[in-house]
This record gives structure tokens, C-alpha cells and sequence, in this order.
């Protein structure tokens, strides 16, 4: 069955994903030009150095995530939420 709204989930992860992504190089550059600690700080979520490594002799698979967020990265997740919910 379809939706009577134009809105979907691909479309909202289309958004955040942009969101996410242009705010974390917003952040980045700001972070440069501006010596405010709001910009200069950044929060590591997932795993550092312990990744899941499953050796099977003819290859090897390396799984791992890490999450960085900063300032820009949360404005541009509120940028694209407001924008997903204007369209």
C-alpha cells in the first residue's frame, strides 16, 4: 500500500545524511578560523582501535565505526530535520 504523505523514510535519511555531512565540514572549517572551544570540541562515539577482525585464510574482513560529532555536525542534523519537515 502506499503512503498518502510524499514523505518517507528514504527521504529523511537523505536529508540527515546531507545534513550530517555538510555540517561536520562547517564545523571543521570553523573550528579553524574561529579559537571558541564550542567549535574546537569534538565527541568520538564508536570504537577507536578495537575493530572486529574475522581472518578466513583466503581473505580477511575489518569491521569497524566511529562517529565524530562536533557543533556543525548537530546544526546540520537541525538544518536537515527542518528542512525534511518544510518540503
Amino acid at each position: 500500500m502506499r503512503r498518502t504523505s510524499g514523505r518517507g523514510t528514504g527521504r529523511l535519511l537523505l536529508f540527515l545524511l546531507c545534513g550530517i555531512i555538510i555540517g561536520t565540514i562547517l564545523g571543521h572549517i570553523l573550528s579553524i578560523y574561529l579559537d571558541h572551544p564550542i567549535f574546537n570540541k569534538t565527541l568520538m562515539l564508536g570504537t577507536n582501535e578495537d575493530y572486529v577482525t574475522i581472518n578466513l585464510t583466503v581473505f580477511s574482513i575489518i569491521l569497524g565505526f566511529t562517529l565524530y560529532v562536533n557543533f556543525g555536525t548537530v546544526i546540520g542534523v537541525i538544518i536537515g530535520l527542518i528542512l525534511y519537515f518544510r518540503s
